[in-house]
């Protein structure tokens, strides 16, 4: 690492939105690589609550998983509350089931181009993927091997970041028509969560009220009431010990048989061998099965694989 390098990356501020865990993983992997490389590193999760840490930066890091084609309309709030820096180098890392394919491709641009207007250099950017917890699950084999490759894509992105390599894509006029569609979400986002119901079987436990990243749930006479701020990160059905939530409408978003990264985490590694070619089969896995089979964007981590 240059001195100049070493100067911009000496206190990284990680900036991450979750809702079902898989960008905090990649985050939280993110922050032993880049302590590993010798920075001083800042974690901001965005989330209710939970206030930005205080000090300068000389690097930002903004992780996020993908909701319809953009960062989701809570990073976008971030943004456009952040005061005018003097030009900050960033990266922006998003992250999806499905990979770097279409309609994720423009996924970054509106993010960008806010962070821009508030004088930050966004100088690198990339996609990692991470188990589905959209629709269609991801198979567990597959599911697996996304997560032991993680640290080894991150490893590589911090490296770059230390020789100054500048990263950046340029998606079609398709594609950013699709990212400006799914804008569209955030209003469907808050019907759908309007439209969550709550079975008999409820406990009144108030997990999914301190998990929601939004604050958007509160518990009246121990039942939990769902406000108008839904962003359809699907943390509190996924997540509740009783199964007591169940959604209204849109209930074909949910895998059936639910979503938790730590059961993922827990069949790392995978022992049985692994064709990703034949497991990765069809359109719907051509982003996954690319981003598996690709052994460029990998460097031996500095760090213990988590």
């Amino acid at each position: 690492m240059n001195t100049n390098e070493k100067k911009k990356l000496a206190i990284v501020r990680i900036v991450y939105f979750s809702g079902t865990g898989c960008a905090a993983h990649v985050a939280e992997t993110f922050k032993l690589e880049f302590e590993a490389a010798g920075s001083l590193v800042q974690m901001h999760e965005l989330r209710h609550g939970i206030p930005a840490p205080e000090g300068e930066y000389t690097f930002l890091l903004l992780c996020f998983a993908v909701h319809a084609c953009n960062a989701p309309h809570p990073v976008m709030q971030w943004a456009e509350s952040l005061p005018s820096v003097p030009h900050i180098p960033a990266a922006v890392i998003s992250v999806s089931g499905g990979g770097e394919v279409t309609p994720n491709l423009a996924c970054r641009v509106a993010i960008k181009r806010r962070l821009a207007k508030k004088g930050f250099d966004v100088e690198y950017e990339k996609m990692l993927t991470m188990p589905s917890n959209w629709i269609v699950s991801t198979k567990p084999s597959l599911a697996a091997r996304l997560l032991e490759v993680l640290p080894q894509k991150v490893a590589f992105i911090v490296r770059e970041l230390t020789v100054g390599t500048r990263r950046k894509t340029f998606p079609g006029v398709g594609n950013r028509l699709l990212s400006l569609l799914g804008r569209c979400e955030t209003s469907g986002a808050k019907e759908f969560g309007k439209k969550i119901r709550v079975r008999d079987t409820c406990t009144g436990c108030g997990l999914c009220a301190r998990r929601c990243p939004v604050g958007n749930i509160a518990l009246h006479e121990r039942k939990p009431i769902f406000g108008t701020h839904c962003i359809m990160c699907l943390n509190c059905l996924y997540h509740c010990p009783q199964k007591s939530l169940y959604p209204g409408i849109g209930k074909f978003i949910l895998i059936p048989e639910g979503f938790d990264l730590k059961n993922i985490q827990a069949t790392v590694p995978w022992i049985a061998p692994l064709d990703v070619k034949t497991e990765a089969r069809g359109w719907l896995w051509l982003g996954v099965k690319r981003y598996l089979l690709d052994s460029t964007d990998m460097a031996e981590s500095r760090t213990k694989k988590i």
